[in-house]
């Protein structure tokens, strides 16, 4: 007798309750549990273990506005199949996907409930043979009313883990019949953190390196699909051009799909331009990979003008072009031009196209399968000046010039060396009119080194031409 009274004990320690409020009066939530044997169903040609959340402390029937629960199972060896609620309490049931089958209710006028009513029923298939003492755990999650949140499922677990059923001989074991592969229409999204988008293109830019950027696969209702249900493998990703995933889906789920994403040469860098007297003279840093060079250009007049892809350089070694030298790019005078410059790699095949790519432009706004334009600079085109003569006087100079009323004015530079870099002074003209000009305080028969140029100031900056070639006269 003391033998039955001390396990009677240990069942009801072992028995989870759970507290909620209804009236002001206490109540619990528990599982009824016991050996497995007295406790398996047959559902669908499978015996399944029967498990009861019911409501027990209640002195006298209860009404309840709300209720929600969560009964926390070990999803590694059971798999809920079917689930029934009191009439009485009938509310929303939700297998998570997480090892939890959610239970909620509310309603405005409220349920009776009372001592002893089974609020869900829940039959769990076995999903692998569990030997004779096996545990099988389950707990409870919070059940204060005010707490009720339809459609979440996270809830909190009270207290620890407990077994209230446990193995007492050989539970039938039938793995699930599983689904057929379902035909899957899926697309790739790739994340922004790793790649950049130009309209819906998503392109990297090349490093040397395989480019592998994260992405997740949606199906044709736009749902995230799990990433154990496909694999994946990235080709073509480690040199400019188009590189893509291929995705084949597996676990339930049938068919491929892909995605691709354009690999871009890195822009050029350190692009200067410069004045000459041929023309503009344009620089920059080569890009390693690239076959050549698309040179951009754009000239402001009373409107801005669109972009022009007006040269390929194909020299990878030599990184300047003259503007202005070809005779059917001609740059003039006084207008303002705007420069960029974009990498190019050679015409290959396209893996996922099956056509050739590289070697067309675009405009240098763009981002495309050639590469990223450079930074972009602006100069005015400044024809050069030309010395007509330097004339030496009792400590000055005499300095006669042709001139062009289309810029602002002119900088007439002296110095005592051919390089001028000794003894270096600059005059500035402000009067495009004014061809001549006297430059005095200098120091007597000393040999003084000339040169001019036009400069033209523009609403945001001043801009210089070319020197012209240099004169010598001596003071007296």
């Amino acid at each position: 007798m003391r033998r039955w009274i001390a396990a009677i004990l240990i069942l009801l320690l072992l028995v989870p309750v759970l507290t909620a409020s209804a009236a002001g009066e206490d109540y619990v939530l528990e599982i009824a549990g016991g050996p497995v044997s007295e406790h398996l169903e047959t559902v669908d040609d499978v015996q399944c273990l029967k498990v009861e959340v019911l409501l027990h402390g209640a002195t006298a029937a209860k009404k309840l506005s709300a209720l929600y629960f969560a009964l926390r199972y070990d999803s590694e060896r059971l798999l809920p199949v079917r689930f029934t609620t009191a009439s009485a309490a009938s509310g929303t049931v939700n297998p998570n996907g997480d090892g939890a089958v959610v239970y909620a209710f509310a309603s405005g006028s409220g349920v009776t409930v009372s001592d002893g009513t089974v609020l869900l029923t829940v039959w769990f298939r076995f999903l692998r043979d569990l030997p004779v003492g096996t545990a099988v755990s389950f707990a409870l999650g919070d059940a204060e009313a005010e707490s009720y949140a339809a459609g979440k499922a996270t809830p909190r677990t009270v207290g620890s883990s407990f077994a209230p059923f446990t193995v007492d001989g050989p539970v039938p074991f039938i793995p699930p019949t599983p689904d057929p592969d379902r035909p899957v229409t899926g697309t790739v999204e790739w994340n922004a953190d790793d790649v950049q988008f130009k309209g819906t293109t998503a392109y990297v830019i090349d490093d040397g390196f395989a480019h592998t950027p994260r992405f997740v696969v949606k199906d044709e209702n736009g749902d995230v699909i799990d990433p154990s249900q496909y694999e994946y493998e990235y080709r073509e990703n480690a040199c400019a051009g188009t590189g893509y995933v291929l995705v084949t889906f597996k676990n339930g789920l049938s068919g491929t799909c892909r995605g691709s994403f354009k690999i871009y040469l890195p822009a050029t860098a350190q692009t200067t331009v410069e004045n000459t007297a041929e023309g503009i003279k344009l620089s920059w840093t080569p890009v390693e990979g690239a076959a050549g060079y698309v040179i951009y250009r754009r000239a402001w007049s009373s409107t801005t003008d669109g972009w022009t892809a007006f040269a390929r350089w194909n020299n990878t070694t030599e990184t300047t072009y003259l503007d202005g030298a070809d005779a059917s790019h001609k740059v003039y005078a006084g207008t303002r031009y705007q420069y960029g410059v974009k990498a190019y790699f050679a015409r290959r095949l396209d893996p996922i196209a099956n056509v050739e790519i590289g070697g067309n432009v675009n405009e240098p706004s763009g981002n495309y399968n050639l590469g990223i334009v450079g930074p972009l600079k602006t100069t005015v085109r400044i024809t050069s000046r030309t010395l007509k003569s330097v004339t030496g006087g009792s400590k000055q100079l005499t300095v006669k010039w042709t001139g062009s009323a289309v810029f602002t004015g002119y900088d007439v530079q002296i110095a005592t060396d051919a390089d001028f870099t000794k003894n270096v002074k600059t005059v500035r003209i402000a009067d495009p009119k004014t061809y001549e000009t006297a430059i005095g305080g200098l120091k007597a028969k000393t040999t003084y080194y000339v040169r001019v140029r036009s400069y033209h100031t523009t609403d945001v900056m001043t801009y210089c031409g070319a020197w012209s070639d240099a004169k010598s006269a001596k003071t007296k």
